[in-house]
């Protein structure tokens, strides 16, 4: 029984035992414990270990290995990978075997207000918590299997330059970090596989700058700029490094700014594009309502920038209300692993407002020969849809199209106006290919109205490298249906091939043009037609003007031309034109020129150039500018033509020639009209000589104004030349002319034409009868001389009252001719009448009497009539003739006659035809016993004079009054002088 009680007393002292001694060593820990936590001596043995700085202001234990402690640091100090925890508060448990065995393992932490959490150069800022389970830091070992973050009000701060980067951080997040070795001992470098161990997830919301968050994404895009502030959002997971579909990071920002900066959207070792150094390169800004985000999908890691109601300016705004949106992606891999994107595609739409900031990009900006290329200036406005891609810093490819309600487009000197629409595309082999539409468009030049209502199409095609566009860049414009509205306009550019000033003026009319043109590698091609009803044009040549109304056709084939125009080639080039047909209005008169040949060139100011043309001419008037117009040459008629030759600074060069062959041609010379089939030739044979000839076989010539029947002929031959050229290119002063003309043979059907040279009522009339005709003559300025023959077989005539048939040759030599006046000398002239026979009613008498008059001191006026003064010396068979005709009493006596009748009679005489009468005087006749003497005037239809005839001794005087005879026996010769004196003789 004692053993028993001894045994109950000694339990309970058992447990008290253990119980102060559990509570003694609890004060043991407790007072250890702060002591440890408090004194610094902990954390300094701690910090020990290589790698390690922990640190905190004071703590204390509840329990062995738990901690809660104030002011916590902690940090795994690494050149390569330095990590830090900086709080408030946290609960820290630490395996104290590990720490025996110089390591820091923490079983957990619960840190709260978190001062700072930094990764490398990055630290994190934040009201939160942190918790961390079965963490290992060191410099050998990091393994991380559990860490949570929730924070609010946080930043993300870059220590190298203190820029916050994130601000307003709420983040919610988890990851886990396997253990691995972050640092080769030997190198010092970051393991490779380090974000290989790492997962994670997390979701934040924060205010942020744009640059500042998505700044390592776009360093590969130099050429892009992002800026802007606003809310950023994102859910992000990550496995083993890599971010898993669904991962997603965005930017809201009330206003975000894009830019783009030209000069770097090129390789280096591209050229410039902008050469100027007061003209750099702009820089694009996209200014609106955007955002920003960054996802994966597709296994893709997808960067896009969206902004709404953009503004796009350069050095002003050019475009409004855009919807924008730029965006990019790399195949998602290890984050470590990523390829930064250096390709991008960028798509907008929206109004722009001015098509002048395409200018830079239509014109190439460069310099050749210090002198500026042209190119094409836009203005207008309109709605813009495009999109490019963009790679390794340069346009791959790249879309645009512009719809503009009004659309300018300027390009040496020449601008066009209306409706249109801009589509142009750059190739993935660096191709541009743009094509500009007109709809009722107006085409001016130089403020002249060439075009309207013309439906226009520019097609250009272009290496994008600026040095290889000059030789390589292309483009076609194309119109149809396109109206001139008046052809007066084109007269500045004819002006400027034809003389000064122009025998050809376009007055008024208007015509309708299509065509095309290419040019490419600095050269020109293509086609223009033209045509137009009514075209009004006007020939002058002088004094002269000549209306002329039309329709044309032009087709104009430019084979090749320099666009710097040192080049021309526009052979096959085809003109007609349809005039009214005089007689028969209804039908149309149509003349086609085609250029075989026309090739020009310019050297500086110094045109030149070839050319070959043949062709249907129904107008040849358009030669008379070259004419003298004093020889009173012009030409007119139709027929084929065919030119050749070359010329050079606006100077024909020898040898020239033009031939046509007129089916229909009309001469003008002197005051005659010569018509009829023939052939003409101009032609150059030295710089300074040229010559125009033509011939007609079998031609028809009247007087100007003479309506009677046409004179028939043969071998008409007219050629006029000069040796001044080039003073006839100025002015074609009849000085520089010699005309030759020549009618060899021509018949005159109708002898009684030739009254009209003889004064009327002077009592000598041409009744019937035909005649030939041969004339030649020769022109030399206002200089004229010429020889006249003209024969008549049977010919009758009148004489007062009496009538004669007979044959008459007269040969007319005229010198020293003034062409002003008209006036000639006309020495050495013969009339010549041969068979004659005087007409009674007892038929004909006096057969084979003959008269011949011969001309000195010869002086005529080629007027209507004529006017002549001239000595004639006189041969005539005999006078029997003559007696008859003035002595009614001779006619009625046989013996009288044959008394009168003395053979081989001579004279001299003074005769003038004016344009009232015609007078004999000073008239001396002898012949074997004969003498006579006559003052004789023909005028009124009679004659009145006197005469003296003196046979052997037997002397005469007839006073002729009103043609009435009066006989003087009575001192005849003594009567007759007086009577000479009485009148004045």
């Amino acid at each position: 029984m004692p053993d028993a009680n001894t045994r109950k007393n000694r339990l309970p002292r058992l447990l008290l035992r253990v119980l102060i001694g559990l509570l003694f060593l609890i004060l043991i820990w407790v007072a250890g414990s702060y002591w440890l936590l408090n004194s610094q001596w902990l954390p300094a043995r701690i910090s020990q270990f290589e790698g390690i700085d922990i640190r905190w202001e004071q703590g204390a234990s509840r329990h062995p290995g738990r901690w809660e402690v104030e002011g916590l640091y902690l940090a795994r100090e690494d050149e390569a990978l330095p990590i830090s925890i900086e709080a408030e508060r946290a609960t820290l448990s630490l395996s104290l075997l590990s720490l025996l065995h110089g390591e820091l393992h923490i079983d957990a932490l619960d840190a709260e207000g978190i001062r700072r959490l930094t990764v490398g150069d990055i630290a994190l800022e934040a009201d939160g918590q942190l918790q961390i389970k079965e963490t290992t830091l060191s410099r050998e070992t990091l393994a991380i299997p559990n860490i949570s973050l929730a924070i609010t009000n946080g930043r993300l701060v870059r220590l190298s330059d203190q820029v916050n980067l994130v601000r307003a951080i709420n983040l919610n997040a988890k990851a886990t970090l396997k253990t691995i070795t972050p640092v080769d001992a030997t190198s010092g470098e970051l393991n490779p596989n380090l974000l290989a161990a790492l997962s994670a997830q997390l979701q934040l919301d924060a205010q942020a700058d744009a640059w500042d968050v998505f700044m390592p994404y776009l360093d590969a895009l130099p050429w892009l700029t992002l800026e802007g502030r606003g809310a950023l959002t994102g859910k992000l997971a990550l496995t083993a490094g890599k971010l898993q579909p669904g991962s997603e990071l965005m930017l809201d920002a009330p206003e975000l700014r894009l830019a783009v900066n030209e000069q770097r959207l090129r390789r280096p070792s591209d050229s410039p594009r902008w050469v100027v150094a007061d003209n750099p390169p702009p820089r694009h800004m996209a200014t609106g309502e955007g955002q920003v985000r960054l996802v994966v999908e597709n296994d893709q890691l997808h960067f896009s920038t969206q902004l709404a109601d953009v503004e796009l300016a350069d050095t002003h705004p050019y475009a409004e209300h855009v919807e924008l949106r730029l965006a990019s992606q790399i195949p998602n891999q290890r984050l470590d692993q990523l390829d930064l994107p250096t390709a991008a595609t960028l798509a907008l739409q929206g109004d722009i407002t001015r098509l002048d900031m395409l200018n830079r990009y239509l014109s190439p900006g460069v310099k050749r020969k210090s002198t500026e290329l042209e190119g094409i200036r836009l203005s207008g406005h309109g709605q813009i849809e495009a999109s490019a891609s963009i790679r390794e810093s340069r346009p791959f490819d790249a879309q645009l199209s512009i719809q503009a309600p009004e659309l300018t487009a300027d390009t040496w000197g020449f601008t066009a106006q209306g409706s249109g629409s801009l589509n142009a595309q750059l190739t993935p082999q660096e191709v541009i290919e743009a094509t500009l539409n007109f709809a009722d468009a107006t085409l001016h030049h130089q403020e002249r109205l060439l075009l309207e209502d013309a439906d226009i199409n520019l097609v250009a095609t272009s290496p994008f490298d600026t040095e290889k566009a000059r030789e390589e860049a292309s483009a076609t414009i194309s119109w149809q249906s396109a109206r001139l509205p008046n052809i007066n306009v084109l007269q500045t550019y004819l002006g400027a091939i034809l003389p000064d000033p122009a025998p050809l003026q376009l007055l008024s009319g208007e015509a309708t043009s299509h065509g095309q043109l290419t040019m490419a590698s600095e050269q020109l091609s293509g086609e223009v037609h033209l045509a137009g009803n009514g075209l009004t044009t006007r020939w002058q040549y002088g004094e002269q003007l000549g209306m002329l109304t039309s329709d044309m056709q032009l087709f104009l084939p430019i084979q090749q031309a320099a666009i710097d125009g040192s080049t021309l080639n526009i052979s096959g080039t085809r003109l007609s034109w349809q005039i009214a047909n005089v007689d028969q209005p209804s039908d149309r008169l149509e003349s086609v020129l085609v250029l075989d040949d026309g090739r020009f060139q310019r050297r500086g100011n110094a045109p030149s150039g070839q050319f070959s043309l043949e062709g249907s001419v129904q107008r040849l008037g358009f030669l008379n500018a070259f004419l003298p117009d004093a020889h009173g040459l012009a030409i007119a008629g139709e027929g084929q033509l065919s030119a050749q030759g070359a010329f050079r600074d606006n100077r024909l060069l020898a040898p020239t020639r033009l031939r046509v062959n007129a089916d229909q041609l009309e001469v003008t010379f002197l005051d005659y009209l010569a018509t009829g089939r023939g052939e003409l030739t101009a032609q150059l044979d030295s710089p300074e000589q040229a010559q125009l000839s033509l011939g007609i076989p079998r031609f028809a010539l009247r007087r100007q104004d003479d309506n009677s029947p046409h004179l028939q002929g043969r071998h008409f031959a007219l050629t006029t030349q000069t040796e001044r050229f080039s003073d006839v290119l100025e002015s074609p002063l009849p000085e520089y002319f010699t005309t030759r003309i020549a009618l060899p043979i021509t018949e005159v059907p109708d002898f009684t034409r030739y009254n009209r040279y003889l004064p009327e009522g002077a009592g000598i009339t041409l009744l019937n009868g035909q005649a030939s005709l041969e004339s030649e003559w020769l022109l030399e300025g206002l200089n004229a001389q010429g020889e006249i023959t003209l024969r008549a077989f049977g010919a009758e005539l009148a004489l007062l009252d009496q009538r004669l048939r007979g044959d008459l040759h007269l040969y007319l030599q005229l010198t020293e001719g003034d062409l002003e006046t008209r006036r000639f000398t006309a020495n050495d002239s013969v009339l010549r009448l041969e068979n004659v026979n005087r007409q009674s009613e007892n038929g004909s008498s006096d057969a084979g009497w003959w008269v011949q008059l011969a001309m000195n001191e010869a002086e005529l006026a080629w007027e209507d009539p004529i006017r002549l003064a001239s000595q004639l010396r006189l041969e005539m068979r005999d006078t029997g003739l003559l007696a008859r005709l003035f002595l009614a009493r001779a006619r009625d006596s046989d013996w009288l006659g044959r008394l009168l009748n003395v053979h081989d009679i001579e004279g001299t005489a003074l005769l003038e035809i004016s344009g009232e009468q015609i007078s004999l005087s000073d008239l001396t006749l002898t012949g074997g016993p004969l003498l006579l003497l006559s003052d004789v005037a023909l005028a009124d239809r009679t004659a009145n004079g006197a005469l003296y005839a003196r046979l052997g001794v037997l002397g005469l005087g007839v006073e002729l009054n009103d043609s009435e005879p009066t006989l003087r026996v009575i001192q005849p010769r003594r009567w007759f002088d007086r009577w000479r004196e009485a009148n004045g003789k």
